[in-house]
């Protein structure tokens, strides 16, 4: 048991604890997971495509979780490992990178997590660069980096107004500006565009469909398995009186906040009529995220990673409000995890 509680402990910075009766569901979500990160194949042209040539390109290493984590300096001083991290608000520093920085304590802030909100410090940094782009003068809150699993996470405050891809294909993360209004129109071949529409970078796809419930979907790349609220399980309940949870784990997040989720499989999540994920785990509670992104009462769900990583490229336009992935999937089994209609 101990050996197994240390593997799911790298599953994500929400850091799940299995109970003893889902321990086959655990086993199959992290089957996938691992899967899908070591393709066994490419299928069209996502190799072929050259990263665009104005935006900064980033080799990302990875931790343990498989996340994309970036060097970022602050006041001059790094590189520091962060993880970068769609579905966060604000970005959050580790207190042991600030300690040894010197960094001048600010207010107190109530920072949210997945999970719960907790009072934390903030401190001050004159600049903070990735790639090329430097904010400055900014106010972090900060935890510690045993809660991390990193130097950071650059949440929503960093990355908005930007383009940010994920290369996985090419194990690369790209920071741009935003696409022009007119080159919107504009797409690769076997790319598939999704106008999502928010503020503040809440960017949500609002015609997601799950087992024939409508849903409202956003992108959290700091989540390893993707999950849902208590209105979607309702939802599907009610549909399909068949529907049934198939086991529970324990989900601990990065403030230390616990709570217990429920374990569920669904056989489709479509996010455009061409596009299709099959056979997907999904994680429920009722995760306080979807308060703060303004989705605690209709169905929703956070897509993780999981799932992005079915494919060679994932574009987020914070600017153009639209989401872009990659058709030229990884097949990681032999029933695909995404499914293309044509």
């Amino acid at each position: 048991m101990n050996s197994r509680l240390a593997t799911l402990r790298t599953l994500s910075r929400r850091k799940f604890v299995i109970d003893a009766a889902s321990s086959l569901v655990m086993a199959s979500i992290l089957a996938r997971a691992r899967a899908a990160s070591a393709p066994l194949g490419a299928v069209g042209s996502a190799s072929a495509v050259a990263p665009d040539e104005n935006a900064a390109r980033i080799n990302a290493a990875t931790d343990a979780a498989n996340h994309l984590m970036v060097d970022v300096h602050i006041n001059g001083h790094g590189p520091y490992h962060f993880v970068v991290d769609t579905g966060a608000d604000r970005t959050i520093l580790a207190s042991e990178v600030a300690g040894e920085l010197g960094l001048s304590h600010g207010d107190n802030v109530m920072l949210k997590g997945v999970v719960r909100a907790v009072l934390t410090e903030t401190v001050s940094i004159r600049t903070m660069t990735f790639g090329s782009i430097t904010k400055r003068h900014l106010s972090v809150p900060t935890l510690s980096r045993s809660l991390l699993d990193a130097d950071g996470y650059l949440g929503l405050d960093f990355l908005d107004g930007h383009r940010v891809t994920f290369d996985f294909h090419n194990h690369l993360l790209q920071v741009s500006e935003p696409r022009a209004r007119f080159s919107a129109n504009w797409k690769r071949e076997n790319e598939a565009r999704i106008h999502a529409p928010g503020s503040s970078g809440h960017l949500q796809a609002l015609d997601c469909m799950v087992d024939g419930i409508p849903a409202t979907a956003f992108i959290d790349s700091g989540a390893e398995v993707t999950a849902a609220n208590e209105p979607l399980l309702a939802a599907l309940a009610r549909r399909n009186p068949d529907f049934r949870e198939t086991g529970s784990i324990r989900l601990i997040d990065i403030t230390g906040g616990e709570i217990l989720g429920k374990v569920a499989m669904v056989k489709k999540i479509r996010l455009t009529a061409a596009l299709t994920f099959t056979d997907c785990p999904l994680v429920i509670a009722d995760f306080l995220v979807f308060d703060v992104w303004g989705l605690r009462q209709r169905p929703a769900l956070l897509i993780g990673m999981n799932l992005l990583r079915q494919f060679g490229r994932v574009s987020i336009d914070y600017g153009l409000q639209e989401l872009r992935f990659d058709l030229a999937v990884y097949r990681s089994s032999p029933k695909p995890l995404i499914t293309m209609v044509d």
